[in-house]
């Protein structure tokens, strides 16, 4: 399978056309998260100023940018630092800070993706984004066809059933199984089928299931 074979292309084609009623309320609703964002975003900054005070190994920018694919193509994707600066490496967490522990646990350091969900790098459900050599061993040893043909998303059936895809086998599945779904369904059932996957996620969040 190769990125630019006619009929990966044709499918990646045929799937945006399909997502763009998707898409469209995708950044209608990232749109409505900004002020959200951005009141998360001071919150992260003044928990990471007060842990600086107390260990200034821990001071470092608010945000954290690291690339990752989506449809077979590479982009920076937002994220708030969780970890010590220079102890992160590519699809790594590196030492988590303590400021950083609180925004793990909650999925909050995930927030500041609206802003990829904006710019149209990302969707709000779709498959995990990862580093362009893991992606890259998903498509081509994995035939994980996802990660070519989809947007990558903020949550998805990975995130929702996340003890689950802790099985490598478990997680091919759903990644492939969420691209079923959206090749199977009207646009309408693709916007009806994200929002009952998001229903599901935030309860996660609420729980504090992250890290």
């Amino acid at each position: 399978m190769q990125l630019d074979d006619p009929e990966v292309v044709a499918e990646r084609a045929w799937l945006d056309q399909k997502c763009r009623l998707k898409y469209a309320v995708d950044r209608i609703l990232g749109i409505l998260c900004l002020p959200l964002f951005l009141m998360v975003a001071g919150a992260a900054a003044l928990l990471m100023a007060l842990e600086a005070r107390r260990d200034s190994r821990s001071r470092g920018p608010l945000f954290y940018t690291e690339e990752r694919w989506t449809q077979g193509r590479p982009f920076r994707i937002y994220k708030f630092r969780t970890s010590y600066p220079g102890t992160q490496h590519p699809g790594t967490t590196g030492h988590i800070t303590w400021a950083g522990n609180l925004l793990k646990k909650w999925y909050l350091d995930e927030l500041p993706q609206v802003l990829n969900i904006v710019q149209g790098d990302m969707t709000l459900v779709g498959p995990r984004p990862n580093t362009p050599d893991n992606a890259r061993r998903e498509i081509f040893k994995e035939g994980m066809r996802s990660k070519l043909v989809l947007r990558a998303g903020l949550t998805g059936l990975v995130q929702v059933f996340k003890r689950e895809a802790r099985d490598r086998s478990v997680y091919v599945n759903l990644e492939d199984q969420y691209l079923q779904e959206i090749s199977r369904r009207s646009p309408l059932g693709v916007v009806l089928y994200d929002l009952s996957l998001l229903a599901k996620t935030v309860p996660m969040m609420l729980r504090g299931e992250g890290l």
